[in-house]
């Protein structure tokens, strides 16, 4: 079963000594992209929600939010660092007696000088904490799989429908290609007639037939478009272990090659219609492919 890259995932975790609430969020992209936001006394264990993450998708765009509740919070405070303190005062100082500045240095000046008041970490078990917040990070990722396998479900019949399109408008090109030939043969037979003003030479009207049979001959682009349909419909029937998306974004392309092919030979306006609808139904069902993780 393919998978959408679009998903959403939402779970707490916890108790109420220490609580965690997260937000999963997934969108189309062409390769595995994850963005973490952690409160800053969880930053050691960022390397494991990502690395959970990895281990059940292959591709998108993961905006990943946790957020804390914890009654050890308010265990953090809030510190000044002295020595940087009397570093800042001393140039202050120094920098007001050497160029005459006007102005005292006083505390207001001073707290807004960067990294000099700063906030301890929260020290707590990272085991501990993560124990806690894997629980809660399963249940989400469980739930924005689940939405991603759903829409995946939704998106692969639409594309089936699609492909019996092409599939039904392919077999009407390949019952008519045998009577465009025909077709030519008698215009040809009318338009020498009527300009030698008698019947052309059976022979040279037959060997010129023959070059315009192999110049329009599409047995071999359809023999081609029909595995790449039997290819990509075994690929859409297949599990999610493994990412597709861009399998059949390729064989979209080379499906798209041979209908391109068809077009330049048609020489009837009913396959030249039929290849145009091919190429209509074959955009529309790139554009799903887009979304296929």
């Amino acid at each position: 079963m393919i998978r959408s890259m679009t998903g959403y995932g939402r779970t707490e975790a916890g108790d109420a000594g220490s609580r965690f609430s997260l937000e999963l969020r997934s969108l189309n992209n062409r390769y595995l992209d994850i963005q973490i936001k952690l409160p800053p006394g969880l930053a050691v264990l960022e390397s494991r929600v990502k690395k959970s993450v990895q281990e059940r998708f292959f591709r998108g765009r993961f905006d990943v939010s946790i957020t804390w509740n914890s009654e050890h919070e308010s265990g953090g405070g809030l510190v000044v660092d002295e020595t940087l303190a009397a570093q800042y005062v001393g140039i202050l100082r120094d920098l007001k007696t050497r160029f005459g500045l006007s102005g005292d240095v006083d505390l207001s000046l001073v707290a807004g000088l960067p990294d000099l008041i700063t906030r301890t970490d929260i020290r707590e078990d990272p085991e501990t904490l993560w124990r806690i917040l894997s629980t809660g990070l399963s249940l989400a990722l469980d739930e924005l799989e689940r939405m991603r396998g759903e829409e995946g479900a939704h998106l692969a019949r639409d594309i089936r429908d699609r492909l019996d399109t092409v599939e039904r408008a392919i077999q009407a090109i390949r019952s008519q290609a045998p009577v465009t030939v025909e077709n030519a043969r008698k215009r040809m037979t009318e338009v020498l007639s009527r300009l030698l003003n008698e019947q052309p030479d059976p022979v040279r009207l037959a060997q010129e037939i023959a070059v315009l049979a192999e110049r329009t001959d599409v047995t071999e682009e359809l023999t081609r478009l029909g595995c790449h349909m039997t290819q990509f419909r075994s690929m859409l029937a297949g599990s999610a272990s493994e990412a597709v998306g861009r399998k059949l974004d390729f064989l979209l392309q080379e499906m798209g090659r041979e209908v391109n092919t068809l077009a330049s030979k048609a020489m009837d306006a009913r396959i030249a219609l039929d290849v145009v609808n091919v190429k209509a139904e074959l955009e529309k069902i790139r554009e799903q492919v887009q979304n296929i993780e």
